[in-house]
């Protein structure tokens, strides 16, 4: 009989399509993760992957057994799930995705209090502004912003955020105070590249009437923390959730700016995927969540001044 954790290498190998990609995610090295995929195919008598220099593409018997094994380890994940939701436990892996800004600066101390009172609790983070398959990075939740188009996916709504502009005092005293968005164009722009388009059409609203400008931008990054770290640098205006600026906005070291453009609240969402039915760790760490949003919410308020 096959080890698990050779399973477990092979469907990781299959969502990814990549020997290296799934050795690195399970802590393995790409020649031990090839040697396991060698014992399991010769312990199954049959060739699971048809080999390239470039990708791992799933031979006709391969993707029965890995559709088979994914269903079974589902199972065994329920057990285990279930036997953990009777005793009310918090425990095993818990797999996050989280935007970069928001989940460093402050998703990140609130599951550090979640662990802490739950030692038995493994969390895995990954941070990244990619709406990335939620099967392809094997994670159990993703906190992502706005309406998401996939309906495979059910959605926990934790808070509403408005976007804002801000510049730093220093940037704002050499370039001086946008007062209309359409004067946006003759400012320094960091724009966040969403994959590998920069996100150039910011939305304001006037009188509830929607308003967009298109921008060119002096530096662009796919990293949301790095916008707002050359916006404090006084390099330039971001575009940035209330969330990921409330504290630097609140401390001073960044100005709100365009304030009564701004255009409606977009969701803040917890997604999973649909077909499994959250077990209690994932339920808790929702709930926990939800209550951290809210609470960050009236500790700072967005204020139109």
């Amino acid at each position: 009989m096959y080890h698990l954790k050779d399973l477990q290498l092979a469907i990781r190998i299959a969502d990814l399509h990549s020997i290296s990609a799934a050795a690195r995610e399970l802590g393995m090295t790409p020649a031990s993760a090839s040697a396991a995929l060698q014992r399991l195919e010769h312990k199954l008598n049959c060739q699971l992957f048809a080999r390239s220099t470039r990708n791992m593409q799933l031979t006709e018997e391969g993707q029965a057994f890995i559709d088979t094994g994914r269903q079974a380890l589902s199972l065994l994940q329920g057990a285990s799930d279930a036997l953990a939701d009777k005793r009310g436990e918090l425990r095993g892996e818990l797999r996050i995705a989280l935007p970069s800004d928001l989940g460093r600066n402050r998703v990140r101390a609130w599951l550090d209090e979640l662990t802490a009172e739950a030692p038995e609790l493994t969390l895995r983070l990954y941070f990244g502004d990619q709406l990335d398959d939620l099967i392809a990075q094997n994670v159990h939740l993703a906190l992502r912003y706005g309406e998401l188009q996939d309906s495979s996916l059910m959605r926990r709504q934790l808070a509403r955020m408005h976007r804002v502009t801000v510049a730093s005092p220093v940037y704002l005293a050499r370039h001086g105070r946008p007062s209309h968005p359409q004067q946006l164009s003759q400012h320094k722009i960091l724009l966040l590249n969403r994959g590998n388009t920069p996100w150039h059409k910011w939305r304001f609203a006037y009188k509830q009437q929607p308003l967009e400008v298109e921008l060119t931008g002096s530096k662009s990054c796919n990293d949301g923390a790095v916008i707002k770290e050359w916006a404090l640098a006084g390099e330039g205006i971001a575009y940035k959730s209330w969330f990921d600026v409330a504290q630097e906005v609140t401390e001073g070291r960044l100005e709100l700016l365009l304030v009564d453009y701004l255009a409606d609240p977009i969701p803040l969402q917890l997604t999973y995927l649909q077909t499994e039915y959250p077990s209690h760790k994932v339920r808790t760490c929702i709930e926990f969540l939800k209550e951290k949003c809210q609470a960050f919410d009236s500790q700072y308020p967005l204020l139109r001044r």
